[in-house]
């Protein structure tokens, strides 16, 4: 479970002499969202056909894991790491060409060109050669708020050239949005990251894990006050305890697949293990945000996540002008 850093988060205070300077500095924020950088015209985005592109797929052949044991990159190839003045802070997911969906949190009162977004990075200390590096030209982040940890969501926009097809990392999808999302109860999730392990320390090579969903419902009836989770939240994780997401996992993505019906990427795993055939994966997608918690994997304390559908379409207006996969 995410541990909160305070020091990550957003001050909710708005200084009238700020905004008169950033006026004078040219910086629009656009309503409901911090925004830092310099910002892209859709003119530019859009310039050039979009290739087509499928989004939430992964190698037939890659190396497939069971939740709590190092993973390949491959089989997240839309895994982001994010580093501030070359240091790790938090993961992220790619969306499209030209964005990266991360937690508020993770970048609030920090400077959008202190960030470097690496793709196919699958250690944290050792830089690959097939490795993806982009600097972050503008944060926007959904009108966040501290005290609550509610809206944690921000969008990364990496410079240019976009990211391609042929470049090796893959969007991942996004999931329908609207408040109709009870087709996630229930089922269980893949969360992703280099977070803390038992030892304490960070972990050097991406790590999954696969935890339950749980209804809102659920979650206000664990050690959390009603108050606390929110529409905009979802909770997974074993109310035993034992396993979560924790610090370093912040930003990363709780995916599953995208379809309802099929077999699921845990099915698949169990397949391979008993030495069945390679069939090809479903489309995956994004449901949730690594947000915050009670420390990490404690008994009735489950991990708290953004949840992704709640905020599908401010992603695509703060997105305009970038290729999507379908």
């Amino acid at each position: 479970m995410y541990l909160l850093d305070n020091s990550l988060h957003l001050r909710a205070r708005v200084v009238l002499t700020v905004l008169f300077w950033l006026a004078l500095a040219g910086v629009r924020c656009a309503e409901g969202a911090l925004t830092t950088g310099r910002a892209r015209q859709d003119a530019e985005a859009s310039n050039g056909a979009c290739p087509a592109c499928v989004c939430g797929t992964m190698p037939p052949d890659t190396l497939r894991v069971i939740g709590g044991n190092a993973s390949d990159i491959d089989r997240f190839p839309w895994m982001a790491s994010l580093f501030y003045r070359a240091r790790f802070t938090c993961g992220g997911s790619l969306i499209n060409d030209r964005y990266v969906l991360t937690a508020a949190h993770c970048v609030a009162r920090m400077e959008a060109a202190g960030f470097e977004v690496f793709l196919r990075r699958a250690n944290i200390a050792e830089l690959n050669e097939d490795a993806i590096r982009r600097r972050v030209v503008r944060i926007i982040a959904n009108r966040y708020q501290q005290l609550r940890n509610n809206n944690d969501v921000a969008l990364l926009l990496l410079e240019s050239p976009p990211i391609r097809p042929e470049d090796g990392a893959v969007p991942i999808c996004l999931p329908p949005g609207g408040p109709s999302d009870a087709f996630l109860d229930g089922r269980e999730a893949v969360v992703t990251g280099w977070g803390t392990t038992e030892t304490g320390e960070l972990s050097e090579r991406l790590q999954q894990l696969t935890v339950p969903i749980l209804t809102n419902a659920q979650c206000r009836r664990t050690g959390y006050y009603r108050f606390q989770i929110t529409a905009k939240m979802l909770c997974a994780g074993y109310l035993e305890g034992g396993r979560d997401s924790c610090q370093g996992d912040s930003g990363g993505p709780l995916q599953l697949p995208r379809t309802t019906g099929g077999r699921s990427v845990e099915a698949d795993n169990q397949l391979h293990a008993e030495g069945g055939e390679n069939p090809p994966h479903e489309q995956q997608m994004i449901v949730g945000v690594v947000s915050w918690g009670n420390e990490c994997a404690q008994r009735n304390y489950p991990g708290v996540y953004a949840r992704v559908t709640r905020f599908v379409s401010w992603i695509r207006s703060r997105s305009r002008g970038a290729c999507w996969c379908d």
